[in-house]
């Protein structure tokens, strides 16, 4: 039986971005053995796919936060965890330096990028075999293109990344139905303005739909509270896990994000959603996967409250034209 460990970390989305390898690889050996080594906070996306054998916990920011020290011990350790198993193929789908060396911590034939094709090229020369993708290709093609030229199977069908299939949508009513904002993101180029979503917030309640505000940080939740304040059916929601997020998601009747994790998360279990793309580009990374999603703005073209309502207002109605 074959084993195979995929070293992608981080971040959300493109971990998120990465599952569908699994299941082409599934496909062309059902009997396959595949670990997944990710960050620990991201853990659970991965945890929710059935083709993962194991996972194998990384904490790199606690590392050096700790130390060298620390981090050599934590080293050691990962290493020890591995020393056990064998494995016929280690795909680093992350491309950087730091991924690379974790990947030496199995066992096994190293894989990667080409120089050309990874983030950091000094990473190449810790794999054995390399591979690269079209580079006009979505963000979720070049992962899946990469991992078939390392492995040598050609594609099959459209991406799938949990155990899901898309359905055919229905006229979401307004009287407790859930309207999603995904307004956190870590980089500020990304952020909506904040006026825009109150906006948003405030036309939508008044027709009786229920304005939910997830948030992972401090200064997501204050910005979350200001989105609300004031509106009648704005809910911040509580601290949660990504697993129970991700199980909580499932309520949304539409989702409204803009370039970050979550949003991809939803683009995953194919929740009707528009999406926001003005600081990074929509051809890469917009969720084309997704039928129910309308992509709005691309770089440096922000999406107007008008537009966006006027696309939300058309996926609540059952109908994306």
């Amino acid at each position: 039986m074959k084993r195979i460990l995929i070293v992608k970390t981080t971040s959300m989305g493109d971990v998120i971005h990465a599952l569908p390898v699994l299941n082409d690889i599934h496909i062309q050996d059902p009997a396959v053995q595949i670990d997944w080594m990710v960050e620990e906070p991201f853990a659970d996306l991965v945890k929710g796919c059935r083709h993962v054998h194991e996972v194998v916990p990384v904490n790199l920011r606690k590392w050096r936060k700790q130390g060298i020290r620390y981090t050599w011990q934590q080293w050691k350790q990962l290493k020890a965890q591995l020393a056990d198993r064998e494995y016929d193929a280690i795909i680093d789908l992350q491309g950087l330096l730091k991924s690379a060396l974790l990947a030496c911590a199995a066992r096994g034939t190293r894989m990667g990028p080409g120089f050309s094709y990874a983030k950091e090229s000094l990473a190449c020369l810790f794999y054995s075999k390399r591979a690269g993708w079209d580079p006009q290709a979505h963000a979720v093609e070049r992962l899946r293109e990469l991992a078939a030229g390392l492995l040598g199977y050609r594609l099959q069908g459209k991406p799938v990344f949990y155990d899901i299939r898309p359905q055919k949508i229905a006229p979401i009513a307004a009287r407790g139905a859930e309207i999603w904002f995904l307004h956190a993101t870590a980089r500020d180029e990304k952020k909506w303005p904040l006026v825009k979503w109150r906006e948003l917030a405030h036309r939508f309640s008044d027709l009786g739909y229920c304005i939910k505000l997830p948030w992972g940080s401090e200064a997501e939740r204050l910005q979350a509270e200001k989105i609300a304040a004031g509106i009648a059916h704005a809910e911040v929601l509580p601290s949660m896990t990504l697993g129970e997020l991700r199980i909580r998601l499932e309520k949304a009747g539409l989702v409204i994000g803009v370039d970050t994790g979550i949003t991809h998360l939803a683009a995953a279990h194919y929740l009707p959603m528009v999406a926001l793309f003005f600081a990074t580009p929509a051809w890469r990374f917009a969720p084309r996967f997704n039928p129910h999603a309308i992509s709005l703005g691309d770089v440096g073209q922000e999406p107007a409250v008008g537009e966006v309502f006027g696309a939300a207002t058309r996926l609540l109605r059952g109908n994306k034209l």
